[in-house]
């Protein structure tokens, strides 16, 4: 079973905010138009901005403790809604239907389908806090994303008891950082580096390099003319983790060269930027193993 059955005609989502005096959250709606029939049984509404890990590999247990590898922490407003299908819904056509919905305009950041997700009941009770989405570990599936318009995340899972419907969740949490470019001048001004978890770079190369020509644009306060352009190093990380190690650095550096061709396809930049690929690196807490580091060299 595959995580392209994937398939849902969902009228997936907006929020709104606005800028008055700070950032102010308007209560997100989440619609959703299926092919199949099914009915809300849980809506999680907030208007809170909070610390939201979001998910990007198996969940296990070691030593009869929970293992979770792989992890995003954002910062952000969450919103969901937990669906049961009609009785005759199987959950190839749950899968099937959420498919077409996510097709277009989502980038996917980690799926995953039956015991290839680890526990089900971590999933439903320690995850979701959902314990009607528990079920076989043969019979889940999971999906993650990141709208490419904005900064939204969106997390779907769902699984079938033997005797009962299909039960899935769908959640979202609209990310309350701030924009590349400040965030960008921040770190340069501060620690001299950018670190960015690579889902966040995917779709957002014109912006990042929006504010880096913005940066590079900047005089220097330096008397010799020789050394009147910015140097900045732009490293990735992480990669396909079955590579090995000088493979995983190549197929980084690969990925370094395709993100500067992209950025400078529209615009050209005055620093001088070299690219490094570093293969697989140890994690960092926040943040998934694949992520980019962008740092100015003296």
């Amino acid at each position: 079973m595959s995580l392209k059955f994937l398939k849902q005609k969902i009228a997936l989502v907006f929020v709104s905010w606005a800028m008055m005096g700070g950032l102010v959250w308007s209560n997100a709606v989440m619609a959703l138009e299926l092919d199949i029939a099914s009915e809300v049984v849980d809506v999680t509404q907030s208007s809170l901005v909070e610390r939201h890990k979001i998910f990007l590999s198996r969940l296990k247990k070691i030593s009869n403790t929970l293992s979770r590898d792989e992890y995003q922490l954002i910062e952000g407003v969450l919103q969901g809604q937990t669906y049961k299908a009609d009785e005759n819904a199987s959950l190839e056509e749950v899968m099937a239907s959420l498919d077409r919905a996510v097709a277009q305009g989502y980038e996917g950041l980690f799926e995953c389908v039956g015991r290839g997700c680890g526990s089900s009941n971590e999933w439903a009770n320690a995850v979701f806090g959902q314990p009607k989405l528990y079920g076989p570990e043969s019979t889940q599936f999971y999906w993650v994303g990141k709208a490419v318009q904005t900064q939204t995340y969106w997390l779907v899972y769902g699984s079938k008891r033997s005797n009962k419907a299909v039960h899935f969740r769908i959640e979202s949490v609209v990310s309350s950082a701030p924009s590349l470019k400040s965030r960008l001048f921040a770190a340069f001004s501060g620690l001299g580096y950018l670190r960015l978890a690579w889902s966040d770079v995917v779709g957002t190369e014109l912006e990042l390099a929006e504010a880096l020509g913005l940066w590079c644009a900047q005089p220097l306060n330096r008397r010799s003319s020789t050394d009147s352009v910015r140097q900045i190093a732009l490293a990735v990380t992480g990669g396909d983790v079955t590579l090995t190690p000088s493979a995983g650095v190549d197929e980084t550096k690969r990925l370094a060269n395709e993100l500067l061709a992209r950025m400078t396809a529209e615009r050209g930049l005055a620093c001088q930027i070299s690219t490094f690929g570093l293969g697989g690196l140890a994690p960092i807490e926040g943040l998934p193993s694949q992520r980019l580091d962008l740092i100015l060299l003296p």
